[in-house]
């Protein structure tokens, strides 16, 4: 099922918004300038805004209403499953927001070994450090948690589990070692985790 915030663009935007707030502005620092950025999952493509205006951008998304919704923007965006590799072309930063925990662990683990094939500097990561609310074994944290998995039923995936800040440490460590990532940072910034991977 689809929450409703995956059925009309706006509403998710505005959502989005409050979410973030002003946590997407590092994505400037981190992505760099004159960079080609592929995104996956990349929805209606809202992350180009904060992106240097040098850079490059071109995304994949299931969501047909909206990747159309993107290309009014004229926004270089268009329908593509994340776990078909015939789908990537190569990219300075390969760039994976809100996406790890709508897969399971075996899938997160197939699109960073695309990921690391087609990025030329970096793997970027983007997610949610707010969901370790829903990681505690409490009654509330369980109501909080079925909440969330509601809300951000994308009609695709099912959200497994939400992860602690350790257990989502721990996870970033284990998809850097299956797939030989060089370095990696971890910034913690406005109740996100920002993941470089460098290739």
């Amino acid at each position: 099922m689809r929450s409703f915030m995956y059925v009309n663009p706006h509403i998710y935007d505005t959502f989005i918004r409050v979410l973030y707030f002003d946590g997407l502005k590092i994505l400037k620092k981190i992505v760099g300038v004159k960079k080609s950025v592929f995104e996956a999952a990349c929805g209606y493509g809202r992350l180009q805004k904060y992106i240097d205006p040098s850079c490059t951008y071109t995304g994949i998304d299931l969501n047909e209403k909206f990747v159309e919704f993107g290309r009014k923007k004229n926004r270089d965006i268009r329908v593509g499953n994340v776990l078909d590799v015939n789908q990537y072309h190569d990219s300075d930063v390969i760039l994976l927001a809100d996406i790890l925990h709508h897969l399971t662990v075996k899938d997160s683990g197939k699109l960073l070994a695309i990921a690391v094939r087609f990025a030329r500097e970096k793997i970027l990561i983007i997610e949610p450090a707010f969901v370790k609310i829903g990681a505690q074994n409490n009654l509330f944290s369980r109501m909080i948690g079925k909440i969330m998995k509601w809300l951000d039923a994308d009609g695709f995936n099912e959200i497994e589990k939400w992860l602690s800040r350790d257990e989502y440490d721990a996870f970033f460590k284990s998809l850097k070692e299956a797939n030989n990532i060089r370095e990696m940072r971890i910034t913690h910034f406005r109740r996100h985790h920002f993941v470089e991977m460098i290739v």
